[in-house]
């Protein structure tokens, strides 16, 4: 029996569940988590994204462990469905647009009603950079750890264009902010109140940016430092790996088990690598200004020139306000992609955007940006994009969800990426758009193919040559 076996097997430090909550990077919390405990002797039991989950009990190679649940939650289900946890961890809470904090302040809402509904032997483990996650429920008597990036070469000094700073959960007034990691995440304090950052249990001391692959952090702790490569890129994967590493840390996990960060993966659509007539095809998912923003920034910030495949959709019945791509910050990305591939129902507005930001030249060609390929239907653009690689290339696949799923399944019913039982089992958002029983996919495929025809039903350009 291994070291965290025996610890977990006493009942004063046994483990019911782990919670994961927030506006973002639940998933991928959960995925490398799951890679820790399974190193440390342990059998994580996925559930919502499923990345590896077996019979209770039971591993890939038949032997018994203890079983420890990881459970990636909505508020709201806290509260009536899910039996009091050991532990839950708050990635951070985003708002959904700049200019309308609805959505975040929900969350927060949802978010400090159920933990007050939870045992004071809960122990709350929370971004100390996000000032609402960190001032979660204040007056509760719960044990608290806290991560954070410190990071001071990484840290920005000006405001994101895609953040609007947040007001002080306690008086209500501005925060100031002494460097700023990503959206409204970073070193903040309150000038009228008092009220600042606590001081994190884990945080990263140093983060390198290996490529558009992968990252390097140099942790720091109350107790240990550790270097990790972890084998996503980008600050918000920087701070998902930070959160699963609090927890072990709180499981009291072996150090040598926070190698296994290395073997994890973002999941679909998160960073999802694939193979395609011998290119390196990447799928990542961008649903607003902030992910938008973050995802190009790991693709592109060490300033390579890249292949990339970008996609804008929205529903035209209600018609959805797509204004937020005015806040994403392509400025400063301007001339790394070369002639991108622009998809979606609103790839042209997307061009706008572009142009204006540098991206695609001054001149204008047969109606279209220049320096743009511009094909609403992404089954034909991702053909395009593929055949425009040399091969040996990468291709960078960023997309709004709808056509995203829609591209992914492509993919999939030509084997390009998995097709199983337990993926199909993921959230019913995911789902209902491309990761479901093969009658209900074509249905689907279909109704997408039809939502993407133009507005004035002219026939769709001449469908590019078949790739792979």
């Amino acid at each position: 029996m291994s070291q965290a076996t025996r610890a977990l097997a006493r009942p004063e430090t046994r483990p019911g569940s782990v919670l994961v909550a927030g506006s973002s990077g639940k998933g991928t919390t959960c995925r490398i988590l799951a890679e820790v405990l399974y190193a440390a002797g342990l059998h994580p039991v996925l559930t919502a994204h499923g990345a590896r989950s077996w019979p209770d009990g039971w591993t890939r190679d038949g032997a018994p462990r203890k079983s420890i649940r990881l459970v990636e939650v909505d508020a709201a289900p806290l509260v009536r469905r899910i039996p009091p946890p050991a532990a839950i961890v708050c990635t951070n809470i985003l708002r959904g647009r700049p200019d309308d904090d609805t959505a975040g302040a929900a969350l927060t809402a949802q978010l400090e009603r159920a933990i007050r509904s939870l045992p004071a032997s809960t122990t709350l483990i929370l971004n100390a950079d996000d000032p609402r996650v960190a001032s979660l429920a204040a007056s509760r008597p719960n044990p608290r750890l806290y991560f954070g990036m410190s990071d001071p070469v990484h840290g920005r000094v000006r405001k994101e264009p895609a953040a609007e700073i947040p007001c002080c959960p306690g008086c209500g007034e501005r925060l100031s902010y002494a460097r700023v990691y990503y959206a409204h995440l970073g070193h903040w304090a309150c000038g009228a109140c008092g009220l600042g950052r606590p001081d994190p249990t884990v945080n990263v001391t140093k983060i390198g940016l290996v490529g558009s692959s992968s990252s390097r952090l140099h942790l720091g702790a109350t107790s240990a430092s550790a270097a990790l490569k972890v084998p996503l890129p980008g600050i918000y994967n920087a701070y998902n790996a930070l959160a699963a590493v609090t927890v072990a840390t709180y499981l009291g996990l072996p150090a040598w088990s926070l190698r296994a960060v290395e073997n994890a993966s973002g999941g679909p659509m998160r960073m999802e690598r694939t193979r395609v007539a011998e290119r390196d095809v990447y799928l990542a998912v961008a649903e607003n200004a902030t992910g938008y923003t973050e995802v190009l920034r790991a693709i592109l910030g060490d300033g390579e020139p890249r292949r990339m495949l970008l996609g804008l959709s929205a529903p035209q019945r209600p018609l959805q306000d797509i204004s937020w791509i005015w806040d994403v910050d392509f400025e400063s990305l301007a001339g790394l992609v070369p002639t991108p591939v622009l998809c979606g129902n609103r790839a042209a507005d997307l061009g706008v955007r572009l142009e204006y930001a540098g991206w695609l030249g001054t001149r204008r060609a047969q109606g279209h940006p220049a320096g743009a390929s511009i094909e609403p239907d992404p089954i034909r653009a991702v053909r395009a994009a593929i055949l425009g690689t040399p091969p040996g290339q990468s291709l960078w696949i960023v997309s709004t969800a709808t056509a995203l799923a829609v591209i992914r399944s492509w993919l999939r019913r030509h084997h390009h990426v998995p097709h199983s039982v337990a993926e199909r089992a993921e959230r019913a958002d995911w789902a209902d758009r491309a990761d479901c029983a093969e009658p209900t996919e074509r249905a689907e495929h279909r109704r997408q193919r039809r939502a993407y025809r133009q507005p004035s039903g002219r026939p769709q350009p001449e469908r590019a040559g078949a790739a792979g």
